[in-house]
């Protein structure tokens, strides 16, 4: 309903509801007021919010979570007849004030803790106070969830929460433990469509001892060709379909830009790239190549939300070195084009707030030198190969924390603890 953060919701937006007559659901849901089991909640007469409040909107969005998400507006009717949202609006008072008090009263009431919660007021009207609230949720991979002043799990029938029976919170314990499943074979599907990928004319090994380098001859001349290969897969962790992919002008957005940064970052790009083809459909997906002299890439996005780059870089060499060079702004340049496709594919879907969890795995033919940062200290990645462990792509305030937590992993596998901050400059998404 709404494509933005709802910290972004602007009045009219709010007046459209009501103007496009918009119908309560399996994931949507009106409230005129606070609710209050006698007379009105306090908060509207200048008190404090009542407990009857918090404790109904708290089995609203537990149900919501426990079923596909959806959002909820309080200070707006609706016809009983029609179930469509009728004028005029019922302005909460104070209502930033009040979002924020439920939103910590409502996450309080929930076990497990949902790992997405909105809940923002938005101003209306002309005293600059008074408005609605407005709360989502997503879907949640961690439900069921239970209200903890019940005890009750509750789940989305038709327009209504109600309570789950013990056989329907097993089912679902069921199902959440498969789709855990699917996720673990997801991404190993994807680490054996890597393997796949790496080009077969060097040899590959068993995953835990990596990729292996080979001796070539240029006339007198032997040549090492080190080798080292990059996988970075990032897969929602609820449901995300993506329809008609290959038509999608959002695409033109996921491209192989360079990005600047702040910190120790101050530009961030593949320095070997020559081409970069357009996107070419697959079996429920889409693909396309880019390549450079001594470099291959692939970029895939599947009708699943998943998205996955596979990188592939050699390093010719007079004699096998002792140690060869990654630089680290190209590393991070391709899990940065990574998290920027996350966003890109969040925002346009009206899904913000979708979390992804990443996976970045990194294989050498030799020990690497970590290069790239002004006086970077003396840091070597043994050969092998490494899967480092999986990181949360959260919302675009988080972005930079993620970032230098990968810097520091990669650093760490070096024997090194950097110290510094770094950020980057993400780019402005078009919303269609």
């Amino acid at each position: 309903m709404f494509p933005t953060h709802l910290t972004e919701v602007v009045a009219s937006e709010v007046h459209a509801v009501i103007q496009d007559e918009a119908a309560e659901t399996l994931d949507f849901e009106l409230k005129r007021t606070l609710p209050a089991k006698k007379g009105v909640d306090p908060w509207m007469t200048n008190g404090k919010v009542g407990d009857d409040a918090k404790d109904e909107l708290a089995a609203e969005i537990i149900a919501f979570a426990n079923t596909v998400g959806g959002t909820l507006i309080v200070g707006i009717d609706e016809d009983t007849a029609t179930k469509r949202a009728k004028p005029p609006l019922f302005p909460i008072p104070r209502c930033k004030e009040a979002a924020a008090r439920l939103h910590q009263a409502i996450s309080d009431r929930i076990e497990p803790k949902l790992p997405v919660f909105e809940c923002e007021g938005v101003v209306t009207e002309a005293d600059g106070t008074s408005g609605v609230i407005i709360m989502r949720t997503l879907e949640s991979y961690l439900a069921p969830h239970r209200h903890s002043q019940n005890n009750h799990c509750y789940v989305r029938r038709n327009d209504r929460a109600e309570p789950m029976s013990m056989l329907e919170i097993q089912e679902m314990t069921r199902q959440k433990a498969r789709a855990a499943a699917d996720a673990e074979k997801s991404f190993k599907d994807s680490s054996d469509r890597f393997y796949s990928w790496i080009p077969r004319d060097h040899q590959r090994t068993h995953p835990y001892r990596g990729v292996q380098g080979i001796h070539t001859e240029h006339g007198t001349t032997k040549v090492w060709l080190g080798i080292w290969t990059l996988r970075v897969t990032a897969r929602p962790l609820s449901p995300f379909l993506l329809m008609n992919l290959p038509k999608q002008p959002w695409l033109k957005q996921i491209d192989t830009r360079a990005f600047s940064g702040t910190g120790q970052i101050h530009q961030l790009r593949w320095g070997d790239l020559r081409t970069t083809r357009v996107w070419a459909p697959r079996l429920r997906a889409v693909e396309r190549e880019f390549q450079g002299t001594n470099s291959l890439g692939l970029d895939r996005i599947s009708s699943e939300g998943l998205i996955e780059r596979f990188v592939w870089q050699e390093q010719p060499e007079h004699g096998r070195p002792r140690h060869s060079v990654l630089e680290i702004t190209e590393l991070h340049w391709n899990v940065v084009c990574v998290v920027h496709a996350t966003t890109v594919i969040r925002a346009v879907n009206s899904r913000p707030t979708q979390p992804y969890s990443l996976e970045v795995e990194l294989m050498t033919s030799d020990p690497m030198v970590i290069h790239g940062y002004p006086s970077s200290p003396t840091a070597v990645i043994p050969g092998g190969s490494t899967t480092f462990p999986r990181y949360e792509i959260g919302e675009s305030q988080t972005l930079n924390e993620l970032m230098m937590t990968i810097d520091k992993d990669v650093w760490n596998l070096g024997g090194h603890h950097p110290s510094w901050e770094l950020g980057v400059a993400w780019p402005q998404i078009k919303l269609p």
